[in-house]
């Protein structure tokens, strides 16, 4: 009974350093990680793991903004009737990754960049979700002898580094 609650208690700790890790309920090509704090923080945080990762930030957007921008497009009451705060999508890449997949199969070069999604909302703008596409669910099917393995190094390399960002 002592060794289920310290196991507990050490599980709770883990997903509270790191923020929940987990397939998205809804579509099995996602990966989601939950955390608290500031955005912007977040955000910066994120990248600079990234980077350290040695994976190059290769694009930025601020999707709220830009739809904000153009909020007058949309019907009245129908812009951001979900809420949104923040949405930022990062675009990140590997050379290593590009050298390995280039001498293997330039199909999965469209593999890289990868990219992340982030977003809080207005009615809890400190919970923070960052969302990735799963290298391993991309290359699944793939019929090369390596898609696999490539597509587990890849996903673990950026997992590694996401959990690095929101742990700081």
């Amino acid at each position: 009974m002592k060794t289920t609650r310290y196991v507990v208690s050490a599980t709770v700790a883990l997903v509270l350093l790191f923020g929940a890790t987990a397939l998205a309920a809804e579509n099995p090509a996602f990966m989601k990680f939950h955390t608290k704090g500031d955005y912007a923080a977040v955000l910066a945080n994120v990248k600079q793991s990234l980077e350290a990762a040695q994976f190059q930030i290769t694009g930025e957007e601020a999707l709220s903004k830009g739809l904000e921008n153009n909020k007058a497009a949309f019907p009245e009451g129908q812009w951001n009737s979900i809420g949104f705060e923040n949405v930022t999508a990062v675009h990140f890449c590997s050379m290593v990754f590009n050298q390995q997949v280039f001498n293997m199969n330039l199909d999965w070069s469209i593999l890289c960049p990868f990219k992340l999604s982030m977003y809080n909302t207005k009615k809890a703008p400190q919970d923070i979700t960052v969302i990735v596409q799963r290298p391993t669910y991309l290359l699944a099917k793939d019929p090369h002898a390596k898609a696999k393995e490539i597509g587990k190094t890849m996903e673990d390399r950026i997992v590694s580094a996401i959990k690095e960002g929101l742990s700081h």
